[in-house]
């Protein structure tokens, strides 16, 4: 109820739409706006722009990748190896992907309450 009632409040930003639409948590959106203002910044440099250690800033990369909010690039070192960097997706895209996860919460939200009186009187069995 909580992510409900930050969306509804009066002065809710695009910050409050992707922390309800998408589950993050202060540190994973945190994250996100560092990538965001230092495009193709690689987690080292996250890690120190946003002052949390590697492997927690990893995880929240890793969670904004899979959301598909945060592109992440394999860029090869000239003695060998590599290393990522880390771009935000374009807003037009977010905003995109933001209306569809809106519509399937809006039609999960009908179906269960469609369904309501049948599954309430399951429950006072």
């Amino acid at each position: 109820m909580e992510n409900i009632n930050l969306l509804t409040k009066k002065g809710a930003s695009c910050t409050d739409l992707l922390t309800c639409l998408y589950n993050l948590k202060p540190t994973d959106l945190e994250v996100l706006l560092a990538v965001a203002k230092n495009e193709n910044a690689t987690l080292d440099q996250i890690a120190k722009i946003v002052q949390k250690d590697r492997s927690s800033v990893h995880r929240c990369l890793s969670k904004l990748v899979s959301l598909n909010l945060v592109n992440k690039q394999s860029k090869s070192l000239k003695g060998g190896g590599y290393y990522h960097t880390y771009a935000m997706l374009d807003p037009a895209t977010i905003k995109k992907h933001a209306l569809e996860r809106v519509k399937e919460i809006t039609e999960s939200l009908e179906a269960l309450v469609d369904s309501f009186e049948i599954d309430l009187q399951k429950h006072l069995k």
